[in-house]
């Protein structure tokens, strides 16, 4: 099967009759009749219902017609790609960060892209890890940085980083601090079942990941307050209503300007990865891999740093 047959294949489809789209290829009806029935030998179905007034599509007809016209489509963009491949990349990207990500991540991307690539128009879309899902699968966006993304194998993933949840409650609390802001002793697991918490709902990824991880413990927690804002989160915990886990990328300012404390949880593994994320069926461009490496590169730094605490993963 090469491209010529797909075309041919959905000229016939269009025109419902191998006669009339033979004149419109301009080659001979024989030779595309033969043409049809290599490709019918090839998936091993019939494409197409004989009738007197032409043909009419099998469900297997139909089926290769979608792939058809993606195919080609997707031939046609490599193409236009591969030629433009010595020119400065450009066009639009849009990267989806969840609201942890886009803290530490949103505005160095975005300072970093200026004049790496300046014929490129950066997007950064905020939103919660399900919400990113989404437009993923919908193709509403080149990339996206996922939390704990490997079981989605709908998607291509390239894991990055890991970080840690830390304890996160009133300013004050744990003890002394390194520098930068975290307890130097990590509290005891079973204090988290006395505490008053203050979680996202239960269908969110780091509600999920928390219970999860606790159950492992046979450690139970109560969510007083859920609620799935970052912001208020913090605000909340910051006036005493109660505690939370999060990553130290989420409070690295409340931290340096001793609005939160934080601690580690001893003996619970609250680790999880940070992965880049894409749609294999949306179209590769050369603008959204030049953004993607500069986000490899730009966490690199920022772990080395320290403006990132997390661990690299080693192809990064």
């Amino acid at each position: 099967m090469d491209e010529n047959q797909l075309r041919n294949f959905m000229m016939i489809c269009r025109c419902a009759s191998i006669t009339e789209a033979a004149d419109r290829l301009g080659i001979a009806q024989p030779s595309l009749s033969q043409q049809l029935l290599r490709l019918e030998d090839e998936f091993r179905s019939k494409l197409f219902h004989r009738t007197s007034r032409g043909v009419v599509a099998t469900d297997a007809g139909r089926m290769l017609l979608e792939h058809a016209s993606a195919i080609l489509q997707a031939m046609n963009r490599a193409r236009e790609e591969i030629h433009e491949s010595d020119r400065e990349p450009h066009g639009e990207v849009s990267i989806g960060l969840p609201a942890t990500a886009s803290m530490v991540l949103g505005v160095p991307l975005l300072v970093a892209a200026r004049p790496a690539l300046p014929q490129v128009n950066l997007r950064v879309r905020e939103a919660s890890g399900e919400i990113i899902r989404q437009w993923l699968d919908e193709n509403r966006i080149d990339l996206a940085v996922l939390y704990d993304a490997e079981g989605v194998r709908h998607l291509s993933t390239k894991p990055i980083a890991r970080e840690t949840l830390l304890l996160v409650g009133p300013p004050g609390l744990f003890g002394p601090l390194d520098e930068h802001g975290i307890a130097l002793e990590p509290v005891d697991p079973v204090v988290l079942g006395n505490r008053d918490f203050i979680l996202p709902s239960v269908s969110h990824g780091l509600r999920k990941l928390i219970e999860r991880r606790l159950q492992d413990h046979n450690i139970n927690i109560s969510a007083t307050i859920e609620i799935d804002s970052l912001a208020h989160t913090k605000t909340l915990v910051r006036a005493g209503m109660g505690y939370t886990l999060l990553s130290h990328a989420a409070i690295s300012a409340e931290l340096a300007n001793n609005e939160l404390s934080a601690a580690r949880v001893g003996n619970v593994d609250f680790s999880r990865s940070v992965s880049l994320a894409r749609n294999p069926a949306k179209a590769l461009t050369r603008a959204s891999l030049e953004i993607e490496d500069l986000t490899r590169k730009l966490v690199r730094e920022m772990i080395a740093d320290g403006r990132w605490i997390a661990e690299p993963i080693d192809d990064l």
